[in-house]
């Protein structure tokens, strides 16, 4: 039942986007590439776990000679790898990942646990395919950020998933899980992994509440205001970076 509900939902969802947003072709940050600089090694073999479209980091993963794989619940997104020559395929959330034990040396899953019913199921099944002292890389959205804590306080939620809905219609948003640093960690160990690491991006002004709106000029002077602010993220990543990057091992 799960399964037929999300895949129906994230058909739409690769198909149609939210709105006037849509999930297609968002690339690789330069933090990214550098945190798969450290934990790729050439010639990996790597599964991309929630792949989409195949936009985000797959072109990376394999620039670093690396053999590409990726899974995803909707059938829509995995089309649009396979039309890039990228190896995809259909993932069921009710049912074991397609590989056997022990296949992977690395396995990323960048903003997808915040989309899962079961997200510890799918941690185990990841930890399943990983080789020993494997490594999994991947990114959540920081619910408890600054960001998120003002927009409480004034009586607002954002679930983060989409401009289109996160603060104009939640109840359609596609994030149903919420993570800060210590929820994700809790969440690692219970799954079985060990070294488990948080890390965070540079903060910014625009990630605050109306700020973030801003165009143009405006937009490109609270950027460069950030600048004094910018390694709060890194020094304190469960107040400050929106986004949390975390690493771990089998």
């Amino acid at each position: 039942m799960t399964d037929r509900i999300a895949q129906q939902y994230y058909e739409k969802y690769w198909q149609d986007g939210l709105a006037d947003w849509s999930p297609i072709g968002i690339a690789i940050s330069p933090f990214e590439q550098k945190l798969l600089v450290r934990w790729l090694r050439h010639g990996a073999s790597v599964l991309d776990f929630g792949c989409g479209d195949g936009s985000h980091a797959a072109a990376f993963v394999q620039s670093r000679q690396c053999a590409y794989t990726g899974v995803d619940v909707s059938g829509h997104a995995v089309a649009l790898c396979q039309a890039k020559g990228l190896e995809a395929t259909r993932y069921s959330t009710d049912a074991a990942l397609p590989f056997n034990s022990a296949s992977f040396d690395n396995v990323l899953s960048f903003e997808v646990f915040e989309h899962l019913f079961d997200p510890e199921a799918a941690l185990r099944e990841i930890l399943r395919v990983l080789i020993p002292q494997g490594s999994l890389i991947g990114s959540v959205p920081n619910a408890v950020c600054i960001a998120d804590r003002a927009l409480m306080i004034s009586g607002r939620f954002s679930p983060g998933g989409s401009p289109a809905t996160s603060l104009k219609a939640p109840w359609k948003d596609p994030h149903i899980r919420f993570f800060s640093n210590r929820t994700l960690l809790a969440l690692l160990d219970h799954a079985g992994f060990r070294e488990c690491r948080v890390f965070g991006t540079e903060f910014s002004l625009i990630d605050l509440p109306v700020l973030y709106k801003s165009r143009g000029i405006p937009r490109r002077l609270i950027s460069a205001g950030s600048w004094p602010f910018a390694r709060l993220g890194k020094w304190w990543p469960s107040l400050f970076s929106p986004r949390l990057y975390f690493t771990a091992r089998k």
